[in-house]
């Protein structure tokens, strides 16, 4: 982030401005149909094939039949899972996707999460290192290609998060409170981990706007927020945070987070 887009953030805060971006409607119903689509039709598929080939009852085309079947259910678990991964952060629905304000973190499970709720940022971007892999001419290319049709995102948020039961207990729509994943914590409440898929659902523009913005109001508070190439940055400052690792230092809680750190 350049100087000018920082002071730029920071005026529009000072102001007590609240910056809301939307998913792209279009983009996130296609995405969600496709690995419904896809992914049950992949399981229908291989066990027909593995019905076949068992009423069949030969032994060679029953283990390649199992086989398939392993892969097709694999692949078609991973669908529907990245289905339930674009619906849950959304509330099921393609509304607002992520508001921010002096006040907190404004989203579609819970009406605002507190600053002082939030211990982590890391705004991830994998779109070099994934532009890279796809243009191999190999499996891992042409899954990459796969995976990129089928909605897996390149630019992401990652939020560390008090409290996860107490987070989950406030969610307005139960039935999608698993959005905050549950981090172990060896020295007190379980903390949460809230991940945005970016690139997928929102414009370029929007992608880099909504990022800015996180950063611009978390890095003001003295919350651990910091850009990422990728997922080992946040697993290493999650270990760190949840008191798992043998050697690792616990990162304390920032004081003073709220309030309005962008007037003078």
């Amino acid at each position: 982030m350049d100087d000018a887009t920082r002071q730029s953030w920071q005026t529009f805060f000072a102001q007590d401005g609240r910056f809301d971006v939307h998913y792209d409607e279009g983009r996130f119903r296609r995405i969600a149909a496709k690995n419904l689509r896809e992914g049950v039709l992949l399981l229908v598929a291989v066990t027909a094939v593995l019905a076949g080939a068992v009423a069949w009852g030969r032994v060679g085309p029953i283990i390649l039949a199992s086989l398939l079947f392993l892969v097709g259910g694999i692949l078609g678990a991973v669908l529907l899972r990245r289905r339930l991964a674009l619906l849950r952060p959304a509330g099921g629905q393609p509304g607002l996707l992520l508001g921010v304000s002096n006040l907190g973190l404004h989203t579609p499970l819970v009406p605002l999460i507190d600053w002082s709720d939030v211990r982590a940022v890391f705004a991830v971007d994998e779109s070099a290192r994934m532009a890279q892999r796809r243009a191999q001419r190999t499996i891992a290319g042409a899954s990459e290609q796969w995976a990129a049709g089928n909605g897996k995102a390149a630019r992401h948020l990652w939020f560390l998060l008090e409290d996860a039961p107490a987070l989950r207990s406030r969610v307005v729509d139960q039935r999608w409170a698993k959005g905050f994943d549950t981090l172990p914590n060896a020295n007190g409440p379980q903390f949460a981990q809230y991940i945005l898929d970016l690139d997928t659902v929102l414009s370029p523009q929007d992608t880099d706007r909504i990022t800015a913005a996180v950063l611009v109001q978390a890095q003001a508070r003295g919350i651990h927020a910091v850009e990422s190439s990728g997922a080992s940055d946040f697993a290493e400052y999650a270990s760190m945070l949840s008191g798992v690792t043998v050697d690792g230092v616990v990162p304390p809680k920032p004081t003073g987070v709220t309030g309005n750190p962008f007037v003078p």
